[in-house]
């Protein structure tokens, strides 16, 4: 089977009955229905779909391991004294992510730390919330005071299996490893013995490995790279002489465009930008109705995987909720759908105790050229009270940042044989055993991110 046609096939639905036994929890009648099907002559993609959604039902249950009472204890670890009757109101107020398996209910693995982001939570647990970031607020002052932040920062990365889930055999890993960007140049391999690195201008660039393996092992590197942030405030200062990122690649066709499985103007999200930039006569004020509705109404909330969900834009607009890709998806598609070049960037995030993965997005304005958008950082400024940082995420970026990818759901190159974990974005690390009957699942890979060291350079 074509893997790109499979993932590409998520941009259709399927066939009604097995949607329904599917969403009842009946995933092994849902099987059956698939495999049923698979014996008839049918159309290419709907085949792929088929194939495709066979995957996802396999991986759905390890999204979801909790049952009700060990949901409430992960709740009560949060904040002691949490009853059935607090995990039930969160349920019903759409902040509690859930299916059925065979008629019970089951939680998503991750719906205690969604709650844990919110500011209500927080009170009850007896903490303070604040609107300053110790982190980036000094960060965000020096980038407006000097114009700009310059920094040379060292991560050591890694990816691996689960030891349970290791079987002698030849592997396939890949790892992040940074990308010329607007904003980042002079790119270092440290330490580490990957078979090859991909060429700077890849779209999801990568260091790999192809492997026999006996014994189970991490396939790790340590690499350095520039990271540079120029100040903008293009919704109230004037265009500059010259774009702050000459070096980027000018806006294409493709930065207007509909794209794969998941960048789609559909009807909905085509009238949810007419009715939030009536009025607005210019691209900049477009956009920043675009990232005020994005930062303001939608809740930051952790997903399952995203080969779980149908049309991730459309799916946040829709349920108010979503990860920092969700909410730059939603940006990025808003931008298009209203002729602003948009485009993708994603790595991860770091701070001094933390590297995490994280996705945000770019825009044109002509005279500017390209510049940064983080809904999510912005969207947790605006939680926390603080309107300067919630302003500074519309059009600027922290220059702490990695970016391997440039695009949404890019291949990685050598091509990996299986669906990988995450077939749209590669923030911390794909892995398979070549040949295996099937892929690993989220929960079998695991990977480690550390930062050595940051330098400032100005």
């Amino acid at each position: 089977m074509n893997i790109d046609l499979c993932v590409d096939s998520l941009s259709m639905p399927l066939p009604e009955d097995i949607l329904k036994r599917k969403w009842a929890g009946d995933l092994e009648g849902a099987m059956k229905a698939i495999d049923i099907r698979l014996q008839e002559d049918m159309p290419e993609m709907l085949r792929a779909r088929l194939v495709c959604e066979k995957e996802r039902i396999r991986r759905l249950p390890t999204q979801y391991p909790w049952r009700r009472e060990q949901a409430l204890l992960k709740l009560q670890e949060l904040v002691p004294g949490m009853t059935d009757e607090d995990l039930e109101q969160w349920e019903m107020a759409g902040k509690v992510d859930f299916i059925y398996i065979n008629g019970e209910k089951r939680y998503f693995v991750r719906f205690h730390k969604t709650i844990a982001k919110y500011p209500e939570l927080i009170r009850k647990a007896g903490k303070e919330v604040s609107s300053q970031s110790p982190w980036l607020d000094p960060m965000i002052r020096t980038i407006k005071e000097k114009g700009r932040l310059r920094r040379r920062i060292t991560l050591a990365t890694s990816v691996y299996c689960d030891e349970d889930a290791f079987v002698p055999g030849e592997y396939l890993a890949h790892l992040p490893f940074p990308a010329a960007s607007a904003q980042q140049s002079e790119m270092t391999l440290l330490e580490g013995d990957p078979d090859g690195i991909g060429p700077e201008d890849a779209p999801a660039r990568t260091a790999w490995w192809k492997r026999e393996l006996k014994t189970w092992q991490k396939f790790a590197v340590k690499y350095s790279y520039v990271s540079c942030i120029k100040y903008a405030d293009p919704l109230h200062a004037p265009v500059p002489a010259e774009p702050l990122y000459p070096n980027a690649a000018p806006p294409c066709e493709a930065d207007l465009a509909e794209s794969g499985a998941y960048i789609r103007f559909t009807p909905y999200l085509k009238a949810l930008a007419a009715d939030l930039a009536r009025g607005e006569t210019t691209p900049v004020g477009k956009a920043w109705k675009f990232y005020e509705f994005v930062t303001t109404k939608v809740k930051y909330s952790f997903m399952r995987d995203y080969f779980q969900i149908d049309d991730l834009g459309e799916y946040c607009a829709v349920n108010l909720k979503g990860d920092c890709g969700l909410q730059a998806l939603l940006f990025i598609i808003l931008c298009r759908i209203a002729g602003i070049p948009a485009r993708w960037q994603s790595g991860m995030s770091i701070d001094d105790d933390y590297v995490g993965s994280h996705d945000w997005a770019q825009f044109y304005l002509e005279g500017w050229g390209w510049l940064f958008c983080d809904p999510s950082f912005g969207g947790g400024a605006y939680r926390n009270g603080s309107a300067e940082r919630h302003a500074f995420y519309f059009g600027n970026l922290d220059p702490m940042r990695l970016v391997a990818n440039r695009e949404y759901q890019a291949p990685l190159v050598p091509e990996m044989h299986a669906l990988r974990v995450d077939p749209y974005d590669n923030q911390s690390g794909e892995m398979e055993r070549i040949g295996a009957e099937f892929a690993f699942t989220g929960r079998q890979l695991d990977g480690d991110a550390e930062l050595v060291e940051f330098v400032d350079l100005d």
